[in-house]
């Protein structure tokens, strides 16, 4: 299943995930990481739940693991914008969430992010390797 890719990246550098959600901390350390796969539109997408984000601690991250073996690591900050209010859409299975997709530029390695809502909206940030990825982990944790 997707949700669980590369999870065990987390979970072996210290992380422990809260309950079944896409929280994980270890020590001060807290984020955010959903997991994502090119669906059968050729885009990816994610959600941001309110009540995950309420969860994290300060200064939280976003480490989003795209299959195969490609990641995003970011301050959760860096995202502030696509994350605001007007923004939320409310749905009856996941209550306040936020959609995010994603279109990724493999030759530059950046992916474009945008919120489902407000797609004119658009940020670039790096798309990073297992390795990379790796390091900042052990860094952090």
């Amino acid at each position: 299943m997707t949700r669980y890719h590369n999870i065990d990246l987390l979970l072996d550098n210290g992380f422990k995930q809260f309950k079944n959600t896409t929280v994980f901390s270890s020590g001060h350390v807290s984020l955010i990481s959903p997991s994502v796969a090119k669906n059968n539109t050729g885009s990816y997408w994610f959600d941001v739940r309110k009540v995950n984000l309420n969860r994290l601690g300060e200064a939280p991250f976003i480490l989003v693991r795209i299959v195969p073996d490609l990641f995003i690591f970011e301050p959760l900050a860096s995202i502030d914008t696509l994350l605001a209010e007007e923004y939320m859409d409310n749905r009856p299975h996941s209550g306040d969430v936020w959609g995010i997709k994603m279109e990724l530029d493999l030759v530059s390695m950046q992916a474009i992010v945008f919120n489902v809502k407000a797609s004119n909206y658009e940020l670039k940030l790096n798309i990073q390797s297992l390795v990379d990825i790796q390091a900042k982990l052990v860094t952090l944790g």
